[in-house]
């Protein structure tokens, strides 16, 4: 019998999907857009949803196929028109893309980065641009890490100061200057050139322009951070005054002189050697001065100690002429105290360091005595138990010895006898089952367990008691 395959026939197929996925009040919602389209609806170039949407279906799952119901749209977005959530998810939602997606976008960014920094930066001596490849491999060096939502002038600004602030195999590189025209009135040229010369900027008049204008152009080359005080400047001038941008960037171009190189770079190499001269002198200079500060505390000891010294010779010899005085019967004049010497820095680091020693001292012998306490304590219950256990055993014999025999059935006896079990290793009787199991975990039964594998007679429970059992198994 043939059996009949059933095909869907109105079954779409995704392909080349993106997803914008939203999350909101608890709930997912995801649409299902052209890859391409997304990022161009939202910097406007696409205005038409139609051309971005692969469907006006809003989904719970793209991946699933399912769908979100029109009463849960309305409950989140209080609207059931899928194309109005689909607006708002295209404007707010997050674009899902995969890892092949996300590194690819990641090498652009550095590769747009690289870029940018080849095109607008030189090398501060010779003017020449690094190629795209130099910049990247720099890049690697010091670390540089693309943000993949920060724009690429920001990366590109944050790029460029890390090149030159970092020592991880940094290069010399700086910003290309702009070069600048501004047309002027001419009775105010004397106020911009005042203007630039507060901004370190050295302005050259155009030779082929009239002098007899009334507007007079100057051509400058200023960093490009200096652009916008120079246009607001530009823009407090009369009507007519301007600002114009001649190159972007200035860059050496053309072959390389090869006298003009190797004056560059020996002019290099002799700024190199100055600064290496002048780094030396200054560490001599340090070396110098904490020598010179060394000898003079070296004297200062030595002649506070000499000092010492001759007061120590002069009490001594007042002593003695003291003694003298008093063996003729002269009495003694009042001696002046001596003057208090100033401690010397090495006596204070003895004293501290013995106080130190001797706080240590004091607080080891605390803690001693507070365990030794610990333990007399600890020792004393012990005994108070052991004399309380002997005690009740006592007890429990005198009782047992003043009942008489009479008034014990021999029916109940026999039963006793027959239920009761004893221990082969340790003797004894145990009358219920959970009393004999425990024995086996008592320290009377481990301790004659020992014993026995040692050839000797096991011991009874008044002797194991009255006996001091740690002791004897720190023995075994």
């Amino acid at each position: 019998m043939s059996q009949r395959i059933n095909q869907p026939v109105q079954s779409i197929k995704l392909t080349n999907v993106a997803v914008v996925r939203m999350n909101r009040h608890g709930k997912r919602f995801e649409i299902a857009c052209y890859r391409n389209k997304v990022v161009n609806y939202r910097q406007g170039l696409e205005t038409d949803i139609d051309e971005v949407l692969q469907t006006d279906r809003i989904f719970t799952n793209v991946s699933k196929g399912q769908f979100a119901s029109s009463t849960l749209l309305e409950q989140t977005f209080q609207t059931t028109d899928e194309m109005d959530v689909a607006k708002i998810i295209l404007q707010k939602g997050t674009l899902q893309i995969s890892d092949l997606e996300r590194q690819q976008q990641y090498e652009n960014t550095i590769r747009e980065v690289a870029s940018w920094v080849s095109t607008n930066c030189v090398h501060p001596t010779s003017q020449r641009p690094y190629t795209p490849s130099q910049i990247r491999e720099a890049m690697k060096q010091v670390e540089f890490a693309v943000h993949p939502t920060h724009s690429i002038k920001k990366q590109y600004l944050d790029c460029v100061k890390l090149l030159q602030s970092s020592t991880k195999g940094g290069i010399p590189i700086e910003r290309a200057k702009m070069e600048l025209s501004i047309h002027a009135p001419k009775s105010h040229l004397t106020k911009v050139q005042d203007a630039l010369q507060q901004l370190n900027i050295t302005p050259t008049t155009n030779s082929n322009a009239d002098t007899t204008a009334a507007y007079q152009q100057l051509i400058v080359l200023v960093d490009p951070s200096l652009y916008r005080p120079i246009d607001t400047l530009v823009k407090e001038l009369p009507n007519g005054a301007r600002l114009e941008i001649l190159r972007q960037a200035v860059t050496q171009e053309g072959d390389i002189n090869l006298e003009e190189e190797m004056k560059r770079r020996q002019q290099n190499t002799s700024q190199q050697q100055l600064q290496q001269q002048q780094d030396q002198d200054q560490q001599t200079t340090t070396t110098q001065t904490k020598i010179t500060h060394n000898d003079e505390e070296y004297a200062l000891s030595a002649l506070m100690e000499e000092q010492l010294t001759l007061d120590k010779d002069n009490t001594d010899n007042d002593h003695d002429t003291r003694k003298e005085k008093d063996s003729d019967g002269e009495l003694p004049s009042p001696q002046k105290p001596p003057e208090p010497q100033v401690p010397r820095k090495n006596m204070r680091k003895s004293q501290k360091k013995a106080q130190k020693q001797s706080k240590k001292a004091k607080r080891r012998e605390k803690e001693e005595a507070a365990e030794r306490q610990a333990r007399i304590e600890q020792e004393k219950k012990r005994q108070e138990e052991r004399n309380a256990m002997l005690r009740m055993k006592e007890e429990q014999q005198q009782e047992s010895s003043s009942t008489p025999l009479g008034n014990q059935s021999t029916s109940v006896s026999s039963e006793t006898s027959t239920a009761a079990k004893s221990c082969n290793t340790c003797g004894g009787s145990f009358v219920t089952p959970a009393s004999y199991r425990s024995h086996f975990k008592s320290d009377w039964h481990r301790y004659n367990i020992k014993l026995k594998m040692k050839g000797v007679t096991p011991v009874s429970e008044q002797e194991f008691i009255l006996c001091d059992s740690d002791a004897f198994f720190d023995d075994m």
